[in-house]
């Protein structure tokens, strides 16, 4: 049994150091909460809207060895807790839209590079390289895509073959788009027997608004577990790994998947 976290996370745009305070406290209390693993949203630390934030977002982004990475693999360490921290990232190849993967020992295990750009996000950031690398841990096997990542259904099938259990989907969804959030999430959940965790923005940016509703489904496509809406919370839920191959029986979409296609 896995106890995750996910941030619902009300950002202040353009104020990274007020946003890493509040990713330490909700960190704290997820690890005080004996959660194995917190999730944080879409460019948390920075905000979303890049109407507003413009080239700004070059001078906010962070390293390997930048304090929003720092200070994440310093409080997983000291709460013995996964930590999934979705950024702007810069490195020599440039700027992505990423999600640091930190484990329970601070150790920074990889930075997935988002695949699927969005709109304005395609003039900001470079695309990934089809990194869907699954992480294996003491509470199972998980792997992370981020918000427009879903919409694609190929993103959640090449975790899942590589043998993800659990799918986290770092989001900053807007309420322009509500009813894909609805609809993506539990079919993604279906179609590749795993859990997905949902963890999206919460609060408003010049015109765009956020609504939060972060939520988790089961690999029947069942939702198990939902945050409220334009509120900023921490939603708890306990993911019962053991139950996938039992499911699997009943639906056995990847093992009989062909091959020939």
């Amino acid at each position: 049994m896995a106890k995750i976290a996910l941030a619902q996370f009300d950002s202040t745009i353009n104020d990274v150091y007020e946003n890493n305070m509040k990713m330490v406290r909700m960190i704290r209390q997820a690890s005080e909460n004996h959660a194995d693993i917190i999730v944080f949203p879409e460019l948390f630390s920075t905000g979303y809207n890049l109407d507003i934030i413009g080239d700004r977002i070059y001078d906010m982004a962070c390293s390997s060895d930048g304090d929003t990475i720092k200070l994440a693999s310093s409080e997983a360490k000291l709460g013995n807790i996964h930590v999934i921290a979705s950024l702007a990232y810069t490195d020599e190849n440039g700027l992505y839209n990423s999600a640091a993967v930190i484990d329970n020992n601070g150790r920074l295990l990889n930075v997935y590079h988002k695949n699927n750009l969005w709109d304005k996000e395609q003039k900001y950031f470079k695309y990934g390289s089809h990194d869907y690398r699954v992480y294996e841990t003491y509470f199972g096997k998980f792997g992370v895509i981020i918000c427009y990542d879903v919409d694609f259904p190929e993103t959640c099938r090449n975790l899942a073959l590589a043998g993800a259990e659990i799918i986290f989907v770092p989001a900053a969804w807007a309420t322009t788009h509500r009813n894909l959030w609805d609809i993506y999430l539990p079919a993604r959940a279906l179609e590749n027997t795993v859990f997905v965790a949902g963890v999206n923005r919460t609060g408003t940016e010049g015109n765009v608004v956020y609504f939060g509703d972060s939520k988790v489904f089961d690999p029947k496509g069942e939702l198990i577990a939902r945050a409220g809406e334009n509120t900023e919370e921490i939603l708890y839920c306990n993911v019962n790994i053991e139950s996938i191959p039992e499911i699997r029986k009943d639906f056995p979409y990847l093992k009989e998947l062909r091959k020939d296609y």
